[in-house]
């Protein structure tokens, strides 16, 4: 059997996020526990043309890129952030984290980064708070109850697969055997759709058998994250 070998380096492409356009509203969901106390929940809404996708025409595993600001309130907010198809009645609901706010000033807040990788097609992302008993004792002006979030959405994004440039080099397999890449320590990356960071060593391989057919970094133009990708195929 025979061994290719590949290298990449950051300025090879000069794009490696596309920003998703998409709509912000609530949606109103009535407690298990009490009928007729409703609660708003947050969601991003996205268009026929732009939903948050499994796969992409070749096939590969997507990945999206969700930076967002929760701010704190007077008690602690366990948020779960979910995908949801508002197209199907059942099994339309996809969990990817749940995200843990301390209480804290209400000018405080706290910044997340993550990567999504849907199982499937969705057209919203729901911010959903974990209620509690303070939920119940709570109205707003609309009429219903409970607390609100406070968020600010930074960027969301599809990460380009750079498997894609490097088709022509790999005869058109499309994947990867083995990785190596060096870079800043903490720089996000996703792989075969998992959120992966660079630890303190600067460095990343997997040389384990592992089928590698997405791979992305998460760059911003103006930035100075550079890095090199080996890689064998």
């Amino acid at each position: 059997m025979s061994y290719n070998f590949g290298q990449f380096r950051r300025g090879q492409i000069k794009s490696y996020l596309t920003t998703i356009p998409y709509e912000l509203s609530t949606i109103e969901v009535e407690s298990p526990l009490s009928k007729g106390v409703v609660f708003t929940n947050p969601v991003m809404n996205f268009s026929e043309n732009n939903l948050l996708s499994s796969i992409d025409d070749s096939g590969k595993q997507k990945g999206y890129y969700l930076k967002f600001k929760i701010y704190k309130q007077e008690k602690e907010q366990l948020i779960t952030l979910k995908l949801i198809d508002t197209q199907k009645t059942t099994e339309n609901t996809q969990i990817i984290k749940d995200f843990k706010i301390e209480a804290g000033l209400l000018t405080d807040s706290l910044t997340f980064e993550i990567i999504i990788a849907p199982n499937s097609n969705y057209n919203q992302i729901c911010f959903e708070l974990n209620r509690t008993m303070e939920d119940y004792n709570t109205t707003n002006t609309t009429g219903t109850s409970g607390r609100l979030i406070q968020f600010e959405i930074e960027k969301i994004a599809h990460i380009y697969n750079i498997i894609n440039y490097l088709n022509p080099s790999i005869n058109n397999l499309g994947k990867l055997k083995q990785i190596g890449v060096q870079g800043p320590t903490g720089l996000l990356m996703c792989i075969n759709g998992e959120e992966i960071r660079i630890g303190r060593t600067g460095i990343y391989e997997i040389n384990y058998g592992i089928s590698i057919n997405s791979i992305g970094f998460i760059i911003e133009e103006n930035d100075n994250k550079n890095f090199l990708l080996d890689y064998q195929y």
